[in-house]
């Protein structure tokens, strides 16, 4: 079906289910493959790929000796050195054990797992219920993504935000650290003179912000 637009509204269960499933598989595919990220690597500008895909795509430019993107085409020099992120690993959990074929069908009673078991930390089918997980914590397989998509979305914008601090310091850190100490201490001495003139104007109730 057609996917709504954000002013339209999920109705139900499913539909959340479906849309989290499509958010799931944009924010962790990789665009070289086209398939969610394995061994999932973050490049300086923020990007992430398969270690393999990238490494791959950058092998073909050793000639070069400067790396891109394939995506926002920043270049590196030198090779940047590929270190699995092991965060992001953690954060596509979710993704593939709901979204991947082989966690969808119980092998135990060949029924589609639409349950999930927050007891066990497990996806079960409704036999499972009653069975080997009676009186567990369950709840229902659309439910549980739901939540952890939401979860998940707030992580990865912490995330995001910290790989573009760390990114945009380690540019301008060497760089601007003399002008950076010098600002500092030009604020220090215009808060302490701003407090000596306050304090003999009379006015004693300086705020500190």
């Amino acid at each position: 079906g057609q996917i709504k637009g954000p002013k339209s509204g999920l109705n139900s269960p499913r539909e959340m289910a479906q849309k989290g499933v499509q958010l799931d598989r944009e924010a962790f595919s990789c665009s070289i493959c086209l398939d969610l990220l394995k061994d999932p690597v973050t490049v300086p500008c923020g990007h992430s790929y398969c270690m393999n895909c990238i490494k791959s795509h950058w092998d073909k430019e050793d000639e070069k000796t400067i790396y891109s993107c394939p995506q926002c085409r920043q270049d590196f020099t030198p090779r940047p050195v590929l270190v699995k992120s092991t965060m992001l690993a953690v954060l596509m959990w979710p993704v593939i054990s709901f979204d991947s074929p082989a966690y969808n069908v119980c092998s135990r009673h060949d029924e589609v797992m639409k349950m999930f078991c927050r007891t066990d930390q497990q996806s079960i089918c409704y036999l499972c219920s009653v069975d080997e997980h009676k009186g567990h914590d369950t709840v229902s397989a659309a439910a549980e993504r739901s939540e952890k998509i939401q979860d998940r979305e707030k992580d990865v914008k912490l995330l995001q935000q910290e790989v573009e601090a760390i990114n945009g310091s380690a540019d301008k850190t060497v760089g601007n650290s003399e002008k950076i100490f010098t600002e500092l201490i030009r604020l220090m001495e215009k808060r302490r003179s701003d407090v000596k003139i306050s304090a003999e104007q009379g006015q004693m109730n300086v705020v500190w912000t």
